[in-house]
């Protein structure tokens, strides 16, 4: 039995233009239009993934940290830091102490934790899994560790002094429409491929059941409805990269049943308990 369950670790609020960026306009405009921003698109859920499997529970992302809702953990020189990003994190919201509600170990009974990168959000709850496999792309993890990570979004003056990764680098075998990509268990049921745009080195998981294939689909996207309309955000650091990784999506779903699964869409409980895959009638003109 194969099984994908949220868990949410509290929420982060983020500029409309760090949401979606205007169409026609390259990364470094993206950027500058989040900067102007006024107003806020409140309160997005930061999920990270539990993903049952026959050969072990493996995590998907480690949320954030309650560390972050103190005044001075952000970097205040950095002006998305200090101008565009909201997180809470409650005590108890952080995901180690929800497995542990879930009568689950973290130090025990997570195979591996999978970082679809290494953003704040998806890395800031690292210190839970000391004695875990953890798992990122080599070119995300080298990329998180500089100082050009820094300025993209990464904090890795808080990656735990024990931090040493998997680094993994796809291979070429084809999966489904993606050219690379990456098995990680044997009966090839979770499949790690590459879906670079959002950063350098982003990586989604591919989990596939008897009925469904789930795509945990990281920051990728932030909501479906931006996948379909093949609309990106202000993060990307290639406009056309990501909207080749959205294609690359909307073609999986095209060619098997697919629920997407990213990090911080309001809607993913809702298409979970309905099993609302990915509607094929969007998807013909990519086909």
């Amino acid at each position: 039995m194969i099984r994908v369950t949220p868990i949410q670790t509290g929420t982060v609020s983020i500029r409309p233009h760090h949401h979606c960026g205007e169409e026609g306009k390259g990364p470094f405009r993206r950027k500058i239009d989040m900067l102007m921003d006024k107003e806020w698109v409140e309160n997005l859920p930061i999920f990270t993934y539990l993903i049952e499997h026959p050969e072990g529970n493996y995590l998907v992302d480690s949320g954030d940290t309650a560390e972050n809702t103190a005044k001075d953990f952000l970097p205040a020189w950095h002006p998305f830091f200090k101008h565009g990003v909201v997180v809470k994190v409650a005590p108890g919201e952080e995901v180690g102490d929800q497995l542990r509600a879930m009568g689950l170990n973290p130090a025990k009974d997570i195979k591996a934790l999978i970082l679809t990168h290494m953003h704040h959000d998806h890395a800031g709850g690292l210190h839970h899994f000391p004695h875990t496999p953890i798992i990122v792309t080599r070119e995300n993890f080298l990329l998180a560790n500089s100082f050009k990570g820094r300025i993209f979004g990464c904090l890795p003056q808080y990656f735990p002094r024990w931090l040493s990764p998997t680094l993994i680098d796809f291979t070429n075998e084809p999966y489904g429409p993606f050219d690379q990509s990456y098995p990680l268990t044997k009966d090839k049921s979770i499949v790690l491929v590459p879906t670079p745009g959002h950063m350098r080195g982003h990586m989604s998981v591919i989990v596939r059941s008897p009925d469904v294939t789930y795509v945990l689909a990281g920051d990728a996207t932030y909501d479906q409805t931006f996948l379909l309309e093949e609309l990106v955000d202000g993060v990307t650091y290639d406009v056309a990269l990501s909207k080749s990784t959205l294609r690359q999506f909307k073609l999986l779903g095209h060619q098997e049943p697919t629920l997407l699964l990213p990090a911080h869409d309001l809607n993913v409980v809702e298409r979970l308990n309905k099993e609302l895959i990915l509607p094929r009638t969007e998807l013909e003109v990519v086909a």
